[in-house]
């Protein structure tokens, strides 16, 4: 034993949250670009309209602020989302692009209500000194 605190030097109040629920975040800022509601009977068509006519972007500097996070952890989150084909990310000129997939639309469509139950302390914490934005639901 060297009598410091077995969990690591890391170890404070401060709860680590895992990927995971930052990618929720981010694929729930990802879906608020499009102006539609998750609820809606017809989403997957609409979700096809809305990516068409879509000429905004959400930036990778976004996403690290929607998730309150660092660097690393965003690279993380955008390597997960690509890989499972929730969300694209090209760069160009200005920097990169991030935008949900009718897959990625999909998802949360149909696992928002679980993410808020199974993610609900993690998030409340996460947002513990600052409203949590409208578009996270």
């Amino acid at each position: 034993m060297t009598g410091r605190d077995e969990r690591g030097p890391a170890s404070s109040d401060r709860h680590y949250k895992g990927y995971r629920v930052y990618a929720y975040i981010a694929l729930s800022r990802l879906f608020a670009e499009l102006n539609l509601d998750l609820e809606q009977p017809d989403l997957a068509e609409r979700v096809g309209v809305a990516l068409r006519r879509y000429a905004g972007r959400v930036t990778k500097e976004e996403i690290l602020h929607a998730i309150r996070s660092n660097s690393h952890m965003t690279e993380k989150v955008l390597a997960y989302l690509g890989a499972e084909g929730f969300a694209t990310v090209a760069k160009d000129d200005r920097g990169y692009d991030v935008r949900i997939t009718p897959a990625g639309a999909e998802h949360l469509r149909r696992y928002h209500r679980l993410y808020r139950e199974l993610y609900g302390r993690e998030l409340a914490e996460h947002y513990r000194y600052v409203r949590s934005p409208e578009w996270l639901g």
